[in-house]
C-alpha cells in the first residue's frame, strides 16, 4: 500500500483460506456489498479465491481490476480485457531444485508438500505442469497434496524411509485438524521443522526462520504488491491498465539458526546474495 501514490485505500479481508467452501458464497456477497457501498475507482484482488469469487462480477460492472498473487491462469476465473491487469505468482521450482543441488551435491530425491486448496491445484497446474513427478537436472521431484494436518504429519515422518533427501513445503494454509478446524501456519511450519528427518526448505518467506524452514528461493509478497502498485499508479496517470506481469527473479532467504542446526555452510557468493534472518 505504501507504493500506491496519493490515494485513499480501503481494505476488506475475505480470509477464504480459513473459511469452508460452503461459506464462500456468503463471504463473496459481503465483499461485494462492501465494494458497492464505497464505490471505489479501482479494485485490487489479492489471491485466486478472491479473483474467482469477485472477478466475474467486477468485470461485468466494468470496474477496473488489478490482481496479484494469482497462481492459476486468470482466464480460468474471468474474461481478460482492457479493464483487467495484474501480476502472477509462480513458484520457481526448477531454480529452487538447482539451489538445493548446489547446497547438497548428493541430493537425488526431493519431496514437495502442499495442501489440497484451490491455490495448490493452481500451483500444480501452472508451475508444475500438472505433473506429480518430475526429473530436474537428474534429481527426482515428487509432489504430494495433503488434506489434513494428520496426513501431512504422516508424509513428513516417512520422508527418510521413503528415500527423500530434502523437503520443500509450499502452500499449507488450508490444512485442518481432526475437528476440521484450520491449523495455524506457524504451528504447521514449526512442527514440520522439528519432525522432518530431512532438511526443510520453502517457496515462501513466512515459512523460513528459527524453528521453521532453513531457507529457499522465495516468492516475495512484497514484490507482488509493488508490481501491482505500479500497475495501479500507471492507471491513475494514464487511464489505462498495463499488461499482466510475472516477476521471475525471486529472493534467496536463509535462517542462520537453521543453517547451523543442519550444519550447512553457504558459499560466499550465495551468502552475499541472500537475506539472512535469525
Amino acid at each position: 500500500m505504501a507504493t500506491i501514490d496519493e490515494h485513499s485505500i480501503l481494505e476488506y479481508e475475505m480470509d477464504t483460506k480459513r473459511h469452508p467452501m460452503s461459506e464462500f458464497d456468503n463471504v463473496s456477497k459481503q465483499a461485494l456489498t462492501f465494494i458497492e457501498k464505497h464505490k471505489p475507482k479501482l479494485v485490487v484482488l489479492a489471491d485466486d479465491n478472491a479473483l474467482k469469487l469477485l472477478g466475474p462480477t467486477l468485470v461485468d460492472l466494468k470496474l477496473p481490476l488489478v490482481f496479484l498473487g494469482i497462481n492459476a491462469n486468470p482466464r480460468h476465473y474471468i474474461q481478460l480485457n482492457k479493464n483487467v491487469s495484474g501480476t502472477l505468482e509462480r513458484p520457481l521450482l526448477k531454480r529452487s531444485i538447482l539451489m538445493l543441488h548446489d547446497l547438497f551435491p548428493g541430493v537425488k530425491n526431493i519431496k514437495v508438500l502442499m495442501d489440497t486448496s484451490p491455490t495448490s491445484y493452481a500451483i500444480l497446474e501452472t508451475s508444475f505442469y500438472n505433473q506429480f513427478h518430475q526429473n530436474i537436472a537428474g534429481m527426482n521431484v515428487d509432489i504430494s497434496l495433503e488434506e489434513t494436518f494428520t496426513d501431512w504429519k504422516l508424509s513428513t515422518k516417512a520422508l527418510e524411509e521413503n528415500g527423500y533427501d530434502a523437503l520443500i513445503v509450499a502452500n499449507y494454509a488450508a490444512l485442518t485438524d481432526k475437528h476440521k478446524q484450520h491449523v495455524s501456519l506457524d504451528e504447521i511450519s514449526e512442527w514440520t521443522s522439528q519432525n522432518s528427518p530431512v532438511p526443510m526448505f520453502s517457496f515462501w518467506g513466512y515459512s523460513i526462520g528459527k524453528g521453521k524452514a532453513i531457507g529457499g528461493l522465495i516468492i516475495s509478497g512484497v514484490q507482488q504488491g509493488v508490481e501491482a502498485a505500479k500497475i495501479v499508479n500507471g492507471y491513475f496517470v494514464t487511464g489505462k491498465l498495463s499488461s499482466i506481469t510475472t516477476p521471475e527473479r525471486g529472493s534467496l532467504m536463509f535462517s542462520e539458526h537453521e543453517l547451523l542446526r543442519w550444519n550447512i555452510k553457504l558459499k560466499s557468493k550465495r551468502l552475499s546474495n541472500s537475506l539472512i534472518i535469525e
